[in-house]
């Protein structure tokens, strides 16, 4: 899977768990591991806007495109593992 957002394309390898999947996305987007757990907030912690936002879940939901009204109660990286396990 690859996703290009902030002029940066990454490719995650198969993981196991949505987490990992999430986490794997944010630091081949440059985020540094020490800086991810699940209480981190996607905007104010990581910078991460809304659409930067929407093109990561895209991606990790197989090209799937998120509910922008859903998407926008996403706030920490376990939120972000919620939302894209009940899809």
């Amino acid at each position: 899977m690859t996703i290009t957002t902030k002029g940066t394309t990454m490719t995650t390898t198969t993981v196991t768990t949505v987490q990992e999947q999430v986490y794997a996305a944010l630091t081949e987007l440059g985020i540094e591991a020490a800086e991810l757990s699940p209480g981190t907030q996607l905007r104010a912690d990581l910078d991460i806007d809304s659409a930067e936002l929407v093109e990561i879940v895209a991606a990790l939901a197989g090209g799937r495109a998120p509910d922008g009204k859903a998407l926008k109660e996403v706030r920490t990286i376990a939120q972000l593992v919620e939302f894209l396990e009940r899809r």
